[in-house]
């Protein structure tokens, strides 16, 4: 069998062309943008949203270049309300799914437009979108597509580059002009009360920071609860003895398991189990 030989010159450029190769695949995973704001979306705390957030959402938001963040994420002692409306001031864009019709994605995304945010909608169906709402462009897909995720992903960063790109075109022109606050005014008393109660919650924190365990652990640790049938009340006291915040706890009790009673807990001390 005949060998072909080869020349030196073909030799070298064949070599050239593979490292200008390995060049371009190594620029391809190392050239990642710099996160430069966060984009805090607004969506259900459970399956099959869980997984979209993780899967689409959050790699499309990175790609256009924004911190996501969610609000199961938030993770603190302090009001889930308050947590919410911090990061909804905080977000250069928000990303609302408005599928199912969620209670807690119409509040905050309520919250979003008063302060005349930019905010991205989405939606599985025009259905579950509220006719005050129709006059907006939204982002819908469809499951039966089989590239559907692929699909959104895209949608969503030439959405989210577009609004970057031009933010005031994508507040709707009545939540333009600034508001003045309406709330009433707290006298000098109730604003010293007020800060000494955040000073104290700030000690509590720091009292239980060396036991306080993760996200990760505390829904690790919910989910054995929940598959072993343990009383609501025991798994509140058991894992706010840990330091995971009794408010946190709540919503994600209510969010991902449907323990609707479970409200009638929040700030009330837990009796000993």
């Amino acid at each position: 069998m005949a060998v072909k030989k080869v020349s030196k010159k073909q030799a070298a450029k064949k070599a050239t062309k593979r490292t200008l190769r390995k060049k371009k695949m190594s620029k391809k995973k190392t050239s990642k943008k710099k996160l430069d704001g966060v984009c805090f979306v607004m969506m259900p705390f459970k399956d099959p949203f869980d997984t979209y957030f993780n899967e689409i959402l959050e790699p499309a938001v990175k790609e256009a270049g924004l911190e996501p963040v969610r609000g199961d994420s938030v993770f603190m002692s302090s009001s889930i309300v308050g947590d919410i409306w911090r990061k909804t001031q905080e977000a250069r864009v928000l990303i609302a799914d408005l599928s199912e019709k969620n209670a807690n994605v119409f509040y905050e995304l309520g919250l979003a437009h008063a302060i005349g945010k930019p905010v991205i909608l989405i939606s599985e169906s025009m259905e579950d979108v509220p006719f005050d709402l129709r006059n907006y462009r939204v982002i819908t897909y469809d499951k039966d597509n089989p590239r559907w995720g692929e699909t959104l992903q895209e949608n969503i960063v030439n959405f989210l580059e577009a609004t970057l790109a031009d933010p005031v075109e994508a507040v709707p022109s009545m939540f333009r002009k600034p508001v003045k606050s309406q709330a009433p005014t707290e006298s000098d008393t109730s604003l010293r009360l007020r800060a000494l109660e955040r000073k104290v919650d700030s000690i509590r924190q720091r009292t239980f920071h060396e036991r306080r365990i993760s996200p990760n652990e505390a829904l690790s640790a919910l989910e054995s609860y929940m598959s072993m049938n343990m009383p609501i009340s025991v798994i509140v006291k058991r894992l706010t003895s840990k330091g995971v915040p009794q408010n946190w706890l709540i919503r994600t009790l209510e969010e991902k398991y449907g323990q609707r009673d479970v409200r009638q807990l929040e700030g009330k001390k837990i009796p000993s189990v």
